[in-house]
This record gives C-alpha cells, structure tokens and sequence, in this order.
C-alpha cells in the first residue's frame, strides 16, 4: 500500500509538470500512433490473427495517411515491428517528443463469439464492471515486463488488484476535455463508416494513458474474438475504413485546434502496408528504433534455399524434443494461466475446455475458477498464456499461487528474485 501512496503523489504532482512541456500552443505537429501489445504480449487472438499483428498493420495505415495529407506533421511509432514494448516506455516515447496527440490502437474480444462494435476510451473512472475488466486485460501486459518490480513508473501497481485502482480516482488529467473530442470523432466516423455497433465513448483506468502528457485516446477496432468483425478487420477493405476513420478524426480534430478548416483529404493508404503475422515474424528481432518516423523497408535480397530437413534412420521428419521448463522449487511461488470462470463444475473431455486436458478446478462463492500450468517464471508464464489464448480462451490471464493459496504477481515476483 506504500508504494500505491508514492505512486500516487507522483501521479498527482504530474499535472504540474505538464506545462513545462514546451508545445506550440493551437497546434498539432507530432502524433504518436501505439500499436497495442507485440512480442510476447499477443494481447487477443482470434481464429486466424492475433491482436498484435492485426493493430500494427491498421497503426501503419494511420501513420501513412497522415503523412501523405499533411507532410509538416511528424508521426512516431511506440513500435513498427512485432516487438514488446513496456508500457511504461510507450508513454516515454510520447512524452520526449513532446508529441500533440497519442492514438493506442487495439482490437477488443470476449470469451463468447457473439459481442461487436467499436469503442474508444480516454483516462478516468470505469462507470461499470465490463470497462474495468477491459482496462486490467490491457494493463495486465505490465506483469509480463522483466523489470516489472524495478521499474519507478509503476511503484507497486497490481493490474489484478482494486486495491491499486484506488488512486485513479484522486487523479486529475488536465487533457481529459480534448481527449473526449477526439475520442467522439473517431467515434463519429466509425458510425458513419462501420456496419457495427457504435459502443460509444468511455472512460477506464488504462496505465497507457494516465502516464501520457498531452490528449490522448486508446480505440478498440472492433472484437477480435467475433468471427465476421475478425474477417473485416483482416481484409484490406476494412483496415483501410478503419484507418480512414481515424485518420479523418485527426484532421477534424487538427483544424479544431488550429482554428482552420478540413482541407480535402486522401481517404485510403496510397500503398498497400498490411503487416502478416508471417512478415512480423521476418523482423521480430530488428534493432529498429521505436521512434521511427515511418516504417523502414526491407531490403530486397535472394532468400537462401531452405536446408534439407532431417530425418530419424526410418525416414520419419526429425523434430527435436524442446526441453521442458524447470519445475518450481519446493515452497516457492507457482505461475499458472487462469483461463476460464463459470458457475458450474465441467468434466474432463468436455467441448468447453477446448483441449484443455491438464488442469486444476477451484472454487470461490458460486463460481468455479480453472486454472493450467505450473511453471517457475514470469516468462514461461507468457509463453503459457499465449498457448491457451491461442486455443480460444481470449481472456486467460497469468496468476500466481504459494502453497495452493492466490498471491498477487508483484508477491510471487519479489519471492521469485529473492531466491
């Protein structure tokens, strides 16, 4: 609780800092566009993408309409490869440049297939439970930073903990205004563009956002998780609608600030830069800067011929066996993936496990919590995670347990790095 107290004094004291910041007061010159997620954080994943690919190939398209319309503005990208960001130093990234504006982009999803729409959130109090939820499954990414415990921008928080949410609400952000009249733009072209439901503007505790100076929005692009909205937003078609949405809310919202009208705009991406998960997979370990002004090309070199695969003395393909991780110590924290909440008990072999077979039932009140897995570090954990993720459960989150009894991540962690 001392280390939520600090956090918030920090948090309260920042406002006074933001006029520091020197900006050209009634302009908007620097944008930041934050492709949610990367690395080993896939955020959602859909039948046929995962969230982290999906964002950066819409995050591109933005990037280049805005560059293409107004050639004076610069665009930074948190990320332009399937990289892992903290989220911590997203915010940096907006805040050195001083940037006017900062877009997060993402893609929403549920555990049922059924829900759709697009909603777009600034910073402040959830007004209901399904905005909180959203706001701990986006702020959950920092449990998976290796330096989690030690780093100063977080001082304790717990994305799992309402505990730590308390200090939200003492917070005041001096750009919630214009954060609100850009997030209703992008939510007014989406209706205009969008067959789907118009989810609206909201607000919710994103870490994200709160550590930004300047407006600042996070968009969710539409559910992941539902089969048609997931189609859409893979197809060049619809990412070129959504990233025209945004797009055309940035102008909007620029000649606001300006004080000058809309000029007539290019409504779709000049070259085609959708990003497959396959491409993301070929630059994953660039050492490309995280502040890039426009996506670097690649280039064009002769792929070598693939080696021969081996094969055992049948002729069968060889696959080496991967090593299997370290079983925890005796006594020490256990990480596992909790990846389903219901209020009944489910057998073995049932559909709703989904493959599931390795698995432990708990139950709290009406409510039955299944958890898989046991390993000893926060980074098979995330390999865990993207696992059951990738076999439908959307949802699914790391926790931690000593003994058979729930610890928080931030407990198992500093257990963990005493040993």
């Amino acid at each position: 609780m001392k280390r939520i107290f600090v956090l918030f004094i920090v948090l309260s004291l920042l406002p006074l800092t933001l006029f520091s910041q020197k900006r050209e007061i009634g302009k908007v010159k620097t944008v930041v566009i934050d492709p949610g997620h990367g690395g080993n954080k896939p955020g959602a994943m859909g039948k046929h993408i995962s969230e982290k690919a999906l964002v950066l190939s819409i995050s591109k398209k933005v990037g280049k309409l805005i560059k293409d319309n107004y050639p004076d503005v610069e665009v930074i990208y948190t990320r332009t490869t399937d990289k892992d960001i903290d989220l911590s130093e997203r915010a940096r990234i907006a805040n050195r440049a001083k940037a006017d504006l900062f877009i997060s982009i993402h893609a929403n999803s549920h555990p049922t297939s059924s829900p759709t729409g697009v909603e777009t959130f600034v910073a402040g109090l959830s007004q209901s439970k399904a905005n909180m939820e959203i706001a701990k499954k986006e702020n959950a990414d920092i449990l998976l930073e290796n330096d989690y415990k030690t780093n100063s921008d977080y001082q304790g928080f717990d994305p799992n903990s309402p505990e730590s949410y308390v200090l939200f609400a003492m917070y005041q952000n001096v750009y919630r205004d214009k954060s609100l009249t850009f997030a209703q733009l992008i939510q007014t072209e989406y209706k205009k563009n969008i067959s789907t439901i118009d989810r609206g503007v909201k607000q919710a505790e994103f870490m994200v956002l709160y550590k930004t100076t300047m407006p600042s929005v996070l968009t969710e692009v539409g559910f992941i998780s539902n089969p048609t909205e997931e189609a859409y937003m893979m197809s060049e078609k619809g990412q070129n609608t959504i990233a025209s949405c945004i797009f055309r809310a940035f102008a909007a919202y620029k000649a606001a600030e300006e004080g000058t009208s809309v000029p007539e705009v290019k409504s779709e991406p000049t070259a085609d830069s959708t990003a497959t998960e396959a491409e993301e997979e070929a630059v994953a370990g660039s050492e490309q800067t995280t502040t890039t002004t426009e996506p670097a090309e690649e280039p064009a070199v002769e792929k070598p011929k693939p080696p021969k695969p081996k094969t055992t003395a049948n002729g069968d393909p060889y696959t080496p066996a991967k090593p299997k991780p370290a079983a925890p110590a005796p006594g020490a924290p256990v990480y596992r993936v909790q990846f389903m909440t219901v209020s009944k008990v489910i057998e073995k072999g049932a559909s709703e496990l989904r493959g599931i077979t390795d698995f432990d039932r708990y139950q709290q009140g009406n409510y039955y919590y299944y958890v898989t897995g046991k390993v000893a570090t926060i980074a098979e954990a995330s390999e865990l995670l993207a696992q059951v993720r990738g076999k439908g459960f959307k949802d699914a989150i790391v926790v931690a347990y000593l003994n058979g009894h729930r610890i928080s991540i931030q407990q198992a962690r500093e257990m963990t790095e005493k040993r």
